[in-house]
């Protein structure tokens, strides 16, 4: 799995390279060089964005008594279509909507470990009492 994801990424500037001459000859050079400014600046904005949204949809999820996986994911996940969006190219800004996409986004999830099952104790819901004594050596 590790060498594909390598082999990926060495191979991912030339598929950048080859998509670019394609749009070039197919729109022309003015639109795909505004395309390859157009995708930084979203990128850009997208990080600024994602960490006060995924703070915010924590915070909420955690008023509401639920694990904040979803909103967690969804942070990473609109950090890394950021990240994808800043490099230059049109095979990462495609990469990086499949990540801005709701059904993409799902079907990368994973679901969230179970949780424990709780203790005795925690299940009397009474106050812990006892005695101490300090000592000095």
């Amino acid at each position: 799995m590790i060498a594909r994801l390598w082999r990926f990424i060495a191979l991912l500037p030339l598929i950048e390279v080859v998509v670019i001459v394609l749009v070039w000859q197919a729109i022309g050079p003015w639109w795909t060089l505004g395309l390859l400014v157009a995708g930084p600046v979203a990128g850009l904005a997208l990080l600024r964005l994602s960490p006060v949204r995924t703070f915010g949809h924590v915070r909420a999820a955690m008023s509401h008594g639920q694990l904040p996986h979803e909103a967690v994911w969804g942070g990473a996940a609109l950090g890394l279509a950021g990240l994808l969006l800043i490099f230059p190219g049109f095979f990462s800004d495609l990469l990086a909507l499949a990540l801005l996409v709701g059904p993409a986004r799902r079907a990368l999830r994973r679901p969230p470990p179970e949780a424990a099952p709780p203790t005795a104790a925690a299940d009397a819901r009474e106050p812990l009492e006892g005695r101490f004594r300090s000592h000095r050596d």
